[in-house]
């Protein structure tokens, strides 16, 4: 999956004291994008500090983000659509207003049973 800064990157704001999104227009703006056709996923990169990145993810029914892992903790947060997600030998089924947290470096994967989009949430320790 790629994560990018989109289609007015110029103009928007990665940090900053108040930041706001209007999620329902961010999705349907994704799936817009080329790339969400051709590879059945795409993802924008809605906040980015040394301490936090928030990216809204979307998914077209069957695309996975095969197993990875992060060093940080995350969360992840259903807003659309259900999502298999699996780590440490356990598989959750998460739909909307779902929300799974994960401690750093534990390998995941993401399936995406239905038309789906998460928040993805990662906290970066401070030094």
């Amino acid at each position: 999956m790629h994560i990018y800064k989109r289609y007015d990157s110029e103009k928007r704001l990665l940090s900053g004291p108040l930041l706001f999104f209007a999620l329902e227009e961010e999705i349907e703006q994704l799936k817009k994008d080329p790339e969400w056709r051709s590879r059945h996923s795409t993802a924008v990169t809605l906040l980015k500090t040394p301490h936090m990145s928030v990216v809204l993810v979307v998914l077209q029914k069957g695309a996975t983000l095969r197993e990875h892992h992060t060093d940080s903790p995350i969360t992840v947060l259903v807003l659309s659509g259900k999502i298999s997600f699996g780590a440490s030998g356990q598989l959750r089924h998460v739909q909307y207003n779902g929300l799974v947290t994960l401690d750093k470096g534990i390998p995941h994967d993401v399936e995406a049973l239905e038309d789906s989009a998460f928040l993805l949430t990662i906290v970066q320790p401070k030094s």
